[in-house]
Order: structure tokens, then sequence, then C-alpha cells
């Protein structure tokens, strides 16, 4: 027998868009509920319920800190609450319930500390601020010198600017309109959006060089970029008398829906039509061709894209594109999120429950505060960072991370909290298919071998134990038959053993309990057993 040793399996996650036999050994080709981290591959966190009972059924949810306060604002589709960490409270505005749709949802910024939302059906929200800060007693309002009639699908605060875009006037879209307010003095809304003025700054353009609708915008750097269905464009500012001057950077990249872009230190995250892109404020770039993009396409619910949003967990160094699958036909909202890790360049996935939005931002921990004593793992075997366990966070408490917004649950979840998918157990698994290495260590199709015994390098969670399964094709036609799962506990085991035989090898780790584990490596025990057909007896 031939030790044959994988290791860096946390390399590039998973790819499914090139032929399983095609790729290097350590690349794995199906996984959910992990995630790529230093080289390894790690259960995916938990999560619980938080600000319990959410009173209205949370499409979108944004934080607000400001004044040494901390608020959760939440979007349903008649009405906004607040949570200010110990009870909630309703700012829908004084003059009645909102139009949202689940499709349309929210979208917010902040500008000069105070809170602004749109839907796309009402005007333009504000949340007033009081002495500096805002007050659970004061109510949401219509945005106040909005012009009459007037709805947009998007606002966004750049510099001391409102960006309104994709604008309805008096029920007419202006679908490519871009129409942006007057300077606004500090901790104050704009006093004007009257593009006819002479006398303040305002404006409006329709961005008519491609047909495609406006679906949002964000500011980088010096600009503020506007992502169209089919187009991106640049907006800076020029000063008088134009104001600002408008570039196409791309005539075929556009957003998939509004909420699709988000910001990191590289530049803009696209959830784009047809592909995930990269914008660092000079160019744009694709980052899914031949890893993920044809199965991410061909599992989006295409009558739901409008629902698909991209969020940034900033303490993993993740994006995450989330959509509602295809097989989501009931619950319609997303419930997959296709997850890009920014520093290791890795793609991984995951199960949601059901959201329409996920916010980032500080909000405590659900599990009780513990501490040294409490903890069930070793240095050498724990696998999350040394400020978190599996079921305790040993510092900061309320550190920023990110709330899931479930409006099928009507509940708000804290990512990160536990191993459970709330009260029930999440299922996680890392698979490799289509291995072609022989006992020399060398892909070889030809050859059939046989696995004797998988040596996994990894570690679990106090006395847990996760499976293991072998497969194994004698052609890539034919589909391939697992044995197993055949329980694994590092701690006292350093093999599983198996007897397959086959041209084509596969290996899966699969937890199902409330366990966290990490995979740095594993190791195949291999034997040739001879070429084109031939079995050695």
């Amino acid at each position: 027998m031939s030790l044959v040793p994988i290791e860096n399996v946390g390399e590039v996650g998973i790819v499914k868009d090139i032929n399983a036999w095609s790729l290097p050994p350590n690349w794995f080709t199906a996984g959910n509920n992990v995630r790529a981290e230093h080289g390894s591959i790690q259960k995916s966190p938990g999560y619980l319920e938080v600000m319990a009972t959410c009173p209205v059924a949370p499409y979108y949810i944004t934080n607000l800190q400001i004044g040494g306060s901390n608020y959760w604002v939440v979007g349903g589709l008649t009405k906004i609450y607040v949570h200010n960490g110990s009870s909630w409270s309703d700012i829908t505005r004084s003059s009645g319930d909102y139009s949202a749709t689940a499709a349309e949802n929210w979208t917010s910024t902040v500008l000069g500390g105070i809170l602004i939302m749109t839907n796309g059906f009402d005007d333009p929200q504000f949340w007033a601020l009081s002495s500096g800060v805002p007050s659970t007693s004061t109510r949401m309002a219509d945005l106040t010198n909005w012009p009459a009639s007037t709805e947009c699908n998007s606002i966004r605060a750049y510099r001391s600017f409102l960006i309104a875009l994709n604008v309805k006037k008096s029920s007419v879209p202006y679908t490519r309109l871009v129409k942006w307010s007057s300077q606004a003095a500090t901790q104050t809304v704009p006093s004007s959006w009257d593009e006819t003025s002479a006398t303040v700054d305002t404006g409006e353009i329709s961005l008519d060089d491609s047909r495609g609708a406006i679906m949002d915008g964000l500011p980088l750097g010096d600009n503020f970029f506007i992502y169209k269905e089919d187009s991106v464009y640049a907006m800076s500012f020029v000063g008088t008398p134009f104001i600002f001057a408008f570039k196409q950077v791309s005539p075929s990249v556009g957003a998939l829906a509004k909420n699709c872009i988000a910001e990191f230190d590289g530049g803009h995250f696209i959830f784009g039509n047809g592909d995930l892109y990269l914008n660092d404020g000079q160019r744009i770039e694709s980052i899914l061709p031949h890893r993920m993009r044809d199965d991410l396409f061909n599992n989006i619910n295409g009558d739901e894209v409008q629902k698909s949003f991209v969020v940034a967990d900033y303490n993993n160094t993740e994006m995450w594109a989330c959509y509602v699958s295809a097989t989501n036909a009931t619950a319609a909202q997303c419930d997959k999120a296709l997850v890009w890790n920014w520093t290791n360049n890795t793609f991984t996935e995951r199960d949601l429950p059901n959201l329409g939005f996920i916010g980032y931002g500080t909000e405590g921990d659900p599990l009780a505060p513990g501490s040294w004593s409490v903890a069930t793992t070793t240095w050498a075997t724990d696998t999350l960072n040394w400020n978190q366990s599996a079921t305790t966070s040993f510092f900061n408490q309320a550190g920023k991370t990110l709330v899931f917004a479930s409006p099928t649950d009507t509940k708000l979840y804290r990512h990160g909290s536990g191993n459970k998918e709330d009260t029930s157990n999440m299922t996680s698994y890392i698979e490799r298919t289509g291995l072609t290495i022989d006992e020399s260590g060398q892909p070889n199709p030809a050859m059939v071998k046989r696995v004797t015994a998988v040596y996994p390098k990894m570690s679990v969670s106090s006395t847990n134990t996760i499976n293991v399964y072998v497969g194994h094709q004698m052609s890539t036609e034919e589909a391939i038959t697992w044995e197993g799962p055949t329980t694994f506990n590092p701690n006292t085991q350093s093999k599983v053993s198996f007897r397959v035989t086959g041209k084509y090898i596969g290996v899966k780790f699969e937890s199902t309990g409330d366990e966290t584990w990490r995979l740095d490596g594993y190791a195949l025990d291999i034997k040739n057993a001879g070429a084109r057909g031939s079995v050695a007896q």
C-alpha cells in the first residue's frame, strides 16, 4: 500500500464548472455549510435568534450607531421598527403604512448621521436627529423638500449630496434617471431637489447610452458608481456649473438587482447579471469563470432574481452573494449564499433561513458569556478564533457581526452563534469526486485503484465524530457509488478503513450534529490494481 497525502485543502474551495477529473487533488467538487480559511476547510458557524420577538416580518435590516447608542432598524412591507438593545419601538411615519414589496424591498443610506430609507413606492423616509442622536420616540417621516409625486428605487449618500436612482414621477417610470439634491449641512437633510433652480446645485440626468434600468449605486474613492442592468457609469464631482460629470465605465457589466453591490477594501463586489465582478475604481473584472459561474446561475430561481442581495462579512473577509434557489419556489426568499473570501480568493456555499436581507453591525452573542474554564477544546484542536468557542464567546460579546432578517420565520438571527441553525442541527459537508491519483501520487485515469483507508488530518470539537465516505467509478459516465458513512473521531482514531476499487475515487467528510470541525488535509491508502479495465487480484 502507498499513503498518498492531499494537503492545503482550503486553497481554492469548491469548483463546480470544471470536470472533476481535470482538477488538482486538493480542490473540492461540492460542499455546503463550509468555509475556507487558512488553507483548511471549516464548518460554517451557526446562528441563533436575537432581538426576540420581532414585531413585523423583517424584509430589511440595517444597523445605526451614533452618539454611543446602537440601533437595529427593520423594514417590513408596511411598518418600520427599531430595536435599541432592550426593546422594540414602532417608528413608522405618522401619515400611515408603507407600500413596499418583497421583490423591491428597501435600501438605506446615512447622511450626516441621519438614516434615510426608500422602497420605490413611497416617498423616501428619514429618521430625524434630536440633539445629534436619534430617538425611539421619533418616527420616520417623508423626506423634507423631496418633490411631490416622486419615488425612487434607491437612494444613496455621496459626499454631502443624496443621489436618487431609477426615479418615478407622477407614476411615470424614468428607469435611467439619476437625480441629485443640493448639498446638505451637518446633521440635516438637503434643502432642495429642484433641478430647474439656478441658485442651488441640484440636477438630474438620464443615462441613455444603454437601454437597461438603473439598479443601484455606491461611492468608491472620489467617484460614485452607478450600476444599471447592462452597464456601469462613474459619477464624479466637478463643481459649478455642471456639478457632476458622467462617464460610462463598462458597456456590458451590470448589477442583478438593487442591494447587489457591497464595498470592501478592494473596491466594489458586484452580484452581476451572469457573473460576479470586482470594481477597483479603474477596471471591472469577472471572478467566477471556470469556478462557480455556471452552477450559480443554473441554480438561481429566475422568477425571484430581484430578491438577490450582497452582504460583506468584514470580520471574516467574506462576500456573500445571496439568492433564491431554483428549488425554493414556496418560501421564495433567499435560501442560498455563494461565499467569496477576498483574502484567500476561495468559494464555498451555505444555506440561509429564507432571508429578505442581512445587516452588518454590533449585536451581542445570545449565548451566555463564558470563561476559559468552560473551554471544551485545546489550543491544538480548537478550530475557531481564540476569542470564540463553539458554545461561548471569551471576548467582545457585542462585536460586529451579520444579522439575518427572515420574513418567513418573522425572526432575526445572529450569525456566528453556536453550531446549529437556530435550534436545528446543521448538516455540513465537503466532497471531492473524480480523483485519478494512483499510488505514486500522480494522475492516472487509466489505472484501477484500490483504496483501503482514509487518514483525515482534522479536528472535531469535544468528543464529537464526523462521517467519512469513499466513492468509486470505473468511468466518467458511470454514477459514483458511495461507501459509508463510517464515523471518525480524531481524538481516538487515526484512520477510517474502507475497501473500494475504481478508476475514479471520491471522498466526503460530513457532520450532522452540534459540533464544529476543521479539515487541514487527508491521505488515501492506495494500491494500483491494474489498467484498462483489468483488476489485479
